[in-house]
C-alpha cells in the first residue's frame, strides 16, 4: 500500500550553508523579533508543494526520471513576501544558480503533472524563507540589513528531496522520504 501524506520537493544547501544563514539570523533584531522563524532542519529551497494528501510511492517513483545535471548555487539577497513593506514572509534568495533552480522546478512540475500535480500559476522564485509574521511587517529595515551580500560558500545541487511534512504545535517537522540525485555531467552547457 502506498504511504499518503502532506509533502513537497526541495533542494536543501548543505551544513556549511546553514551555518552561514544561522550567522545572518542571529544579528536580526527588531522587526523579526515577534516573527515565528524556521529553524535550521526547516531550511530549504521550495521546488514545488504538493499538498496534504500525497501518494508519496508515486511521486518519488516520478521523481526518479528527473533528468537535469547538477549545478552551483549560492544563498544571497533578502527580501519578503508579497512585499518588503507589508512582508508576511522573509526570505534568502539565490546570488548564483537561479536558472539551475527554475530548471529543476520546471522539471519537477512537468515530471508530476500527469499525477494530477499542477504547478502554481505565479513565476517560481526561489527562496529560503528565515521567518513568518501572522500580520503584515515592514522588513525594509531588516532586508536593508541582511543586503545583497552573498551568504555563505557555493555549493552543488545535486539532489532533490521528497519531504514529508507534519504539522505540530511546535511548528512544521520535514522528514526526508526519498532522496533523488541530480545526473553528473562534465558537460557545463547544460547547468
Amino acid at each position: 500500500m502506498s504511504e499518503v501524506g502532506r509533502a513537497f520537493v526541495a533542494v536543501v544547501p548543505p551544513p556549511d550553508v546553514l551555518d552561514a544563514v544561522e550567522d545572518v539570523t542571529a544579528t536580526l533584531t527588531g522587526s523579526i523579533d515577534g516573527a515565528r522563524r524556521s529553524r535550521r532542519e526547516q531550511r530549504h529551497l521550495t521546488l514545488q508543494f504538493l499538498g496534504n494528501r500525497v501518494d508519496l510511492d508515486a511521486v518519488a517513483g516520478a521523481l526518479g526520471s528527473i533528468a537535469i545535471a547538477c549545478g552551483e548555487a549560492r544563498l544571497g539577497g533578502a527580501g519578503a513576501f508579497p512585499s518588503e513593506r507589508r512582508g508576511r514572509v522573509l526570505w534568502l534568495g539565490l546570488r548564483d544558480g537561479v536558472a539551475l533552480l527554475v530548471q529543476l522546478a520546471g522539471a519537477v512540475n512537468a515530471l508530476l503533472r500527469p499525477l494530477g500535480f499542477e504547478p502554481e500559476a505565479r513565476p517560481y522564485h526561489p527562496h529560503l524563507t528565515l521567518a513568518r509574521f501572522k500580520t503584515p511587517a515592514d522588513l525594509r529595515e531588516v532586508v536593508g540589513a541582511i543586503g545583497e551580500d552573498a551568504v555563505g560558500p557555493t555549493w552543488t545541487v545535486d539532489e532533490v528531496v521528497l519531504f514529508r511534512s507534519n504539522l505540530r504545535s511546535t511548528g512544521a517537522e520535514y522528514t526526508p522520504f526519498a532522496r533523488v540525485p541530480l545526473a553528473r555531467s562534465s558537460d557545463r552547457s547544460r547547468r
